[in-house]
């Protein structure tokens, strides 16, 4: 039943894949809506090697985190315009069970161009990049080798899959230091003396290695509690945010960036204690560009919170590490939904939260103490009629619960009408960790 199964995902993939190459197409006969359409021949090649490779014992092993979680991935490695297929397994009764096989197009089929193995118990991330400057996408593989050890590695990709470094690690990721250079790898790990510190590599006269270090706030236990950022300053400078979440609940975020003058710099450290400035409680929010401005902006929760669920500011900073405040929001992770407060708003707000009833529950802002806006998650099952009963209006719906909006008169008087709400009012995006891109 396992077999069949993993047969019939593969072959959904593949038709996909297919539909996307294709184009989605849509022209031709109702027939031809339900026939079956013919797996190109290269793609029925490749279906074969891999049936064969699950046979001799082989399962699929797909990295667990980041953007590349597929068991099979398409990647043009070599610039060639062609993309490589990318095949992640596991065979157990090997020396190192863990594989990467890289399939590359010859003519009208596909062949083994190389394969990556490692011991371990799985495949933690991968991302491909051109670290070397060469048009080529090298394979950055973060491997979990058990409970407690990890190695990143890089591999450039041909006949051979040639290892250009390999580093323990707690985070990683793959961030420009300018416009003229490859980008570079961070590294998150302790050295021998347990400082927890940031490994600059980069490519150096043939050689992936480390060219600047830079001490960091966080342990690495409170960092594996937290997240990675790879984002951008005032100006269009790109920048690193690593933020390592305390015992006692506390976010503390250093910023890293390329200084003109030849290092990677701790924006954020304080020379005199040797930690981050920026410390605020945590409240399971991550650095992101929250203003769609084109600048990743730092969270402060304000003052008064429920748990999670909190007003929040939001925080610019510079190439000097001078700071400005851009947005405030009410995040409501319980819901799963987020408003951005009116500019006018700012610091004059404050929240109540109740439940109505079973499957409904409110959330009031106060302006200036007047009950300016209610919002509502819904999810029981008269939830249509609820959300749309006397002045309330629907905000977004999903499957199983609808979110809705109420104004009152202090709101009216500062020029937010329903326009605005709906277009203050998101909902969630969950970000993939370790590393966000």
């Amino acid at each position: 039943m396992k077999r069949s199964f993993k047969r019939a995902a593969l072959l959904l993939a593949l038709l996909g894949l297919m539909w996307v190459l294709a184009g989605c197409g849509m022209d031709g006969t109702v027939e031809d809506l339900f026939t079956l359409p013919r797996i190109p021949d290269e793609y029925t090649g490749l279906n074969q090697q891999i049936e064969a490779l699950l046979a001799d014992g082989y399962e699929y092993a797909p990295p667990t985190v980041g953007l590349n979680i597929q068991a099979v991935q398409m990647e043009d490695l070599n610039g060639d315009d062609v993309q490589e297929a990318i095949i992640f397994f596991r065979k157990s009764s090997d020396a190192k069970p863990l594989k990467i096989l890289v399939f590359e197009k010859t003519g009208e089929t596909y062949g083994l161009l190389c394969t990556v193995e490692s011991s371990g118990n799985s495949i933690d991330s991968v991302y491909y990049e051109d670290l070397t400057g060469d048009g080529r996408k090298e394979l950055v593989v973060g491997w979990k080798i058990s409970s407690t050890v990890q190695t990143v590695a890089v591999y450039n990709i041909g006949r051979e899959a040639i290892p250009l470094m390999s580093s323990s690690y707690t985070r990683f990721v793959v961030q420009d230091l300018n416009s003229y250079d490859p980008p570079a790898l961070f590294v998150m790990r302790s050295d021998s003396d347990g400082t927890p510190l940031a490994e600059v590599y980069t490519w150096q006269t043939n050689i992936l290695a480390v060219a600047y270090r830079c001490g960091l706030s966080s342990t690495m236990a409170d960092l594996a509690r937290g997240s990675v950022v790879k984002g951008t300053l005032v100006g269009a400078k790109p920048a690193v945010f690593i933020t390592g979440v305390t015992d006692s609940s506390n976010a503390v975020t250093d910023i890293l960036t390329w200084e003109n003058s030849g290092a990677v710099v701790n924006l954020t450290m304080d020379e005199t204690t040797g930690k981050s400035r920026l410390i605020q409680p945590y409240c399971q929010l991550i650095p992101q560009d929250v203003n769609d401005d084109g600048v990743t902006e730092v969270p402060f929760p304000d003052w008064w919170n429920n748990g999670n669920d909190a007003l929040t500011t939001w925080q610019q900073f510079n190439r000097i590490g001078w700071s400005h405040k851009v947005a405030q929001t009410y995040h409501c992770r319980s819901g799963g939904w987020y408003f951005q407060l009116p500019e006018r708003w700012w610091d004059r707000v404050t929240v109540e939260t109740a439940e109505i009833m079973a499957g409904e529950n409110q959330v009031t802002l106060y302006l200036d103490g007047e009950e300016a806006l209610a919002l509502y998650t819904i999810t029981s099952e008269n939830r249509e009629s609820r959300a749309s009963m006397g002045d309330r209006f629907i905000l977004w719906r999903q499957p199983g619960t609808i979110y809705a909006a109420e104004l009152y008169s202090a709101a009216a008087r500062y020029g937010m009408d329903v326009q605005q709400v709906n277009d203050c009012f998101h909902m969630m995006v969950s970000a993939w960790l370790p590393s966000s891109d």
